[in-house]
């Protein structure tokens, strides 16, 4: 595995505003969407909002996948429940994930063909199901497989991959068929974030790239809470205030 240093200073700030959320995710298109305790609210890259998405029966937003710009997810563990979105945030249908055959759902992740991945927290797997609930594919025990019980801090799909993040052992993948393909080896990590090109990963060491391409990960040198980069922009979330930098 290589290691690359990527200098922050080639950047310039393109816009800087302040915001009340808990957090943000950017997906492939550019556009920023910032996550409180029961909204989701998205943005272009100046800050400007477009759509807002809401609800507060269903508990607080546990997780959200940009995956598809199309199709966002947003989970709800407390309720087990999936909403999918369109692009302009409107609710396009609710699944309740409690009491079919999925045990207890910890993380999601957006699938193709209008497929999604569970990770079963109760039988320690991981299913592809559709929009009818059924099951297409799924890993077996994950700790009979890997040997170890996984720290699970994230998920995504990209590329008919699967990218599982560990926070003790690094990023295992699986292929389509919930088959583990190889590892890529990484400690402390606390979250990733998929893009059509790599994966930005968050630890306890600071901000890293991983390239499909060229399995390389990249060191960033950046200081904020959160980062994400899309292309040739860097987005940095450091005390209520979200900066967006473009090379």
């Amino acid at each position: 595995m290589n290691w690359i240093l990527i200098a922050i200073s080639v950047f310039g700030i393109d816009h800087c505003w302040d915001t009340s959320a808990n957090d943000f995710l950017v997906d492939d298109l550019g556009y920023l969407y910032t996550i409180s305790d029961f909204s989701l609210v998205k943005h272009r890259d100046n800050g400007d909002t477009l759509f807002v998405y809401s609800r507060m029966d269903l508990g607080k937003i546990s997780q959200v996948d940009l995956s598809n710009p199309l199709r966002p997810l947003v989970f709800y563990k407390e309720s087990s429940n999936l909403c999918i979105l369109d692009n302009t945030l409107s609710e396009q249908r609710l699944l309740s994930l409690w009491n079919n055959n999925f045990g207890m759902v910890e993380m999601i992740a957006s699938g193709v063909n209008q497929q999604f991945w569970v990770y079963d927290a109760i039988n320690k797997e991981l299913l592809l199901v559709d929009e009818r609930m059924e099951i297409r594919a799924q890993s077996g025990y994950l700790p009979g497989i890997i040997g170890r019980d996984i720290g699970l801090v994230g998920m995504a799909e990209r590329h008919e991959q699967l990218f599982i993040a560990d926070s003790n052992y690094g990023i295992w993948v699986f292929d389509r068929f919930g088959t583990l393909t190889y590892r890529v080896r990484f400690e402390h990590i606390k979250a990733i974030r998929a893009h059509a090109d790599a994966i930005s990963i968050r630890s306890e060491e600071g901000f890293y790239t991983y390239s499909y391409a060229s399995r390389d990960v990249a060191k960033v040198d950046v200081s904020a809470e959160r980062f994400d980069q899309v292309k040739n922009k860097q987005f940095i979330f450091q005390q209520n205030r979200i900066c967006v930098r473009q090379n």
